[in-house]
């Protein structure tokens, strides 16, 4: 997106947001592509990508409704077909055929199951042909740095400040690393246990909300909060009666370089403000009685000790 946001391939009329109470919950874009049939006519087509929907708004119908609204422009405006290199177990069910069905191929004579197109002309793709894809950000992006990317991004748009973002699968690895390190094995006698939890993140701990903490676009350590209500499952040291009122956080500081910073203070400010946003009534958290940093970090973000516990209410 970052790439096409200037391009030249890119057709304006055709990129749709959905918005719900005013706030986008995703978009699609659409370039120039063309295919060149067996007698070197040029069909001149359209592609889709990227397209996305919110993390959270996924699987309710708001990808499927941009796909299909989009398409309704696109054959109002007259273009011929749509072709895509996209999942292949979804858009057949949104009426795309696969390619080799039509006779299509990539340029280097293949044609794999996510190459799909859907004619707006019927029969307009008779007689298959090669597909190209014309805006040259698309190959770009797949040659990029795509870590560098992301840093030079966040930088730009983010001044270099602290920010949490989602936990990917990719990130399993360093948070594997970050526990055994000394300075976060000392705290956390099992490591394991914490592991299980992060990978159950889709299944039974899915109640976790798990955040990667990045300054300036470099991960540097690992954050969560969660409903103590379900938490209470696996742990006994509360007793909650309603969800959605009581929750608990965790962090910590993974690269030894950007310890005693004042980044475990913007941690868990920034944590404490999600589950305000929420709706949380109280957060309380039980860092281990010789963990000042972490203890001094709550006391910054107003957090009170009532002998046990560090809390705070909203």
């Amino acid at each position: 997106m970052h790439l096409l946001k200037d391009s030249s391939s890119v057709i304006r009329e055709l990129s749709f947001v959905a918005e719900d109470e005013g706030k986008i919950v995703g978009h699609i874009l659409y370039t120039l592509s063309r295919v060149t049939g067996p007698d070197g006519k040029i069909i001149n087509t359209i592609t889709f990508g990227p397209l996305s929907v919110l993390p959270e708004r996924q699987r309710q119908g708001i990808g499927k409704a941009l796909v299909m609204r989009s398409m309704e422009a696109a054959k109002e405006m007259g273009f011929a077909a749509v072709i895509i290199a996209g999942v292949p177990e979804y858009y057949p069910k949104l009426g795309f055929k696969r390619g080799y069905e039509l006779g299509l191929t990539l340029p280097d004579g293949s044609s794999p199951d996510a190459l799909m197109a859907y004619e707006l002309k019927e029969g307009s793709l008779a007689g298959g042909g090669v597909c190209k894809f014309l805006a040259p950000e698309y190959g770009k992006a797949e040659a990029d740095d795509i870590t560098g990317f992301h840093r030079a991004f966040i930088n730009e748009n983010y001044g270099g400040k602290l920010i949490l973002r989602k936990f990917f699968d990719d990130d399993m690895e360093l948070f594997k690393k970050w526990l055994y390190l000394p300075h976060i094995s000392k705290w956390y006698e099992c490591p394991d246990s914490w592991i299980k939890e992060v990978e159950g993140r889709h299944g039974k701990f899915s109640f976790i909300n798990h955040f990667i903490a990045e300054a300036g676009g470099v991960p540097i350590g690992f954050c969560q909060y969660y409903d103590c209500y379900f938490g209470q499952g696996y742990e006994d040291w509360h007793k909650i009666e309603r969800q959605g009122e009581v929750f608990s956080i965790d962090y910590f500081i993974g690269e030894p370089l950007f310890l005693g910073k004042g980044l475990g203070k913007g941690i868990v400010s920034l944590l404490t403000s999600m589950v305000k946003d929420k709706g949380g009534k109280r957060i309380i958290v039980g860092p281990e009685p010789d963990n000042t940093p972490s203890r001094r970090a709550l006391e910054a973000c107003g957090y009170a000790f009532d002998g046990r516990d560090y809390y705070i209410e909203f």
